[in-house]
């Protein structure tokens, strides 16, 4: 007679045992929601900044940028029997940078950025248009700052950072294959113009030459005063060209190309490079020959600065409305 009740008063404990284990089970699984997202929450708060921005002696702000310095003057070296024999044959170094957690210096990515150009000619109108590509090319060293700096050594260009396998020199390759907005060129078409030093040969090639280095040193020199000290500091001259008629012997149309980069740190400590390209185009009337001759380096005065034949402009004038 007592059967029912005492299977009752077990079937009873045994439902408030179960009712106890879920609700525990229950209770725990916000805890370690909780728990997740403290972690998270902590690695959120973790602040980046650039490597330059986080050495404070002047023994690593001095090595910080000899290593940059001797990258791009490596690079140049090197340049023109290796990277620079591929489809762009003007490489130019818009800086390496790398991202650090602001408190301990753990390295997070480094990135060197490059710019480069081609240039195609309307044989029709003498235009010229332009692909001025960019590549972003990122490595990720372990460790902290102060290992990083010694790791360079004295070839930095063939250092093997922490924690990689090949040197930067060696990974250079790859990311040269991956161009970064590419443009693809007008196809050719029939007409007139051809490129200015199709028709120059000799002495007034060397001229012509001789005329663009001393417009890309002057570049160089006056930047970090004028043109570097807007939105990309940064900006490299990438390359100088002009388009010919070939029945006037006229220069139609004049393009140099410049290529500039500005960093930002994400949240996370990876690096966007926001690459801007410029084209700056402008007309002279005038033959190659007097182009090169009006702006030659052994004249008096700057080469950016003197008025174009014909003109009472200069070249400086015009970056000023591109850039």
């Amino acid at each position: 007679m007592n059967t029912p009740n005492r299977w009752f008063r077990l079937l009873h404990c045994m439902s408030a045992v179960v009712s106890v284990f879920l609700a525990g089970c229950i209770d725990s699984t916000p805890e370690s929601d909780a728990e997740a997202e403290g972690d998270d929450a902590d690695a959120l708060q973790t602040r980046y900044v650039e490597l330059g921005d986080f050495v404070t002696s002047d023994a690593d702000i001095e090595r910080w940028r000899e290593i940059r310095q001797k990258l791009d003057a490596g690079f140049d070296d090197v340049c023109g029997d290796t990277f620079c024999e591929g489809d762009y044959t003007n490489l130019q170094s818009l800086g390496f940078t790398c991202s650090v957690s602001s408190k301990q210096g753990r390295i997070r990515e480094c990135v060197w950025t490059f710019a480069a150009s081609n240039e195609a000619i309307d044989a029709g109108t003498g235009a010229i248009a332009a692909d001025i590509p960019f590549f972003e090319c990122r490595f990720r060293p372990t460790g902290k700052v102060s290992g990083l700096l010694q790791s360079f050594g004295d070839d930095p260009l063939r250092s093997t950072l922490p924690g990689a396998d090949t040197s930067i020199y060696d990974a250079l390759g790859d990311c040269f294959n991956h161009p970064i907005d590419a443009t693809a060129l007008p196809a050719p078409v029939e007409g007139p113009y051809v490129g200015a030093t199709d028709l120059l040969e000799g002495e007034s090639i060397d001229a012509w030459y001789a005329m663009t280095h001393a417009l890309a040193a002057e570049f160089d020199s006056i930047c970090g005063d004028s043109f570097c000290e807007g939105d990309y500091t940064n900006l490299e001259a990438l390359r100088f060209s002009c388009s010919t008629n070939t029945e006037t012997q006229k220069l139609g149309t004049c393009a140099w190309t410049f290529a500039g980069s500005a960093n930002v740190l994400r949240h996370n400590g990876f690096v966007r490079v926001e690459g801007q390209p410029f084209t700056c185009s402008f007309t002279v009337d005038a033959t190659p020959a007097e182009l090169a001759s009006a702006l030659a380096p052994s004249s008096e005065g700057s080469v950016l600065y003197r008025a174009l034949p014909g003109a009472t402009t200069s070249i400086n004038d015009a970056l000023i409305d591109c850039l």
